[in-house]
């Protein structure tokens, strides 16, 4: 019989989306038609970003394991948030911004839950 990895729960996955209206504001055409999400779950944190409003089939989707995650960084506005997601190897770092302050503030609790429980390697 083959193992299979286990299947995260619903609950155990939490995922924040920009705000359209942040989009606007700033005169960001795509992102305010296709909002960036950025989700963890059990395995690592994903982002995915469409890059241009006319192609929305050509999009980015990074993800980083939850061992490799060096830091997480939260960036507080007055209305909307800035969450940073560095490797540990310092290049090229996951990036949401325009995100509620709420859905933020949870957000960056549960993966540093996360990242507190998951075993590190040497």
């Amino acid at each position: 019989m083959s193992e299979h990895p286990p299947v995260s729960s619903a609950s155990d996955r939490i995922e924040v989306r920009s705000s359209r209206l942040w989009a606007f504001l700033r005169f960001r055409i795509t992102e305010a038609i296709f909002c960036n999400t950025m989700a963890a779950d059990t395995v690592g944190i994903s982002l995915v970003k469409v890059t241009f409003w006319m192609t929305p089939w050509m999009r980015g989707d990074e993800h980083l394991p939850l061992s490799h995650i060096a830091e997480v960084t939260h960036d507080r506005g007055l209305i909307w948030d800035k969450i940073t997601v560095e490797s540990s190897g310092g290049l090229n770092p996951l990036v949401i911004e325009g995100v509620p302050k709420g859905a933020a503030r949870d957000f960056i609790a549960h993966v540093r839950t996360r990242i507190n429980e998951a075993p590190r390697s040497s």
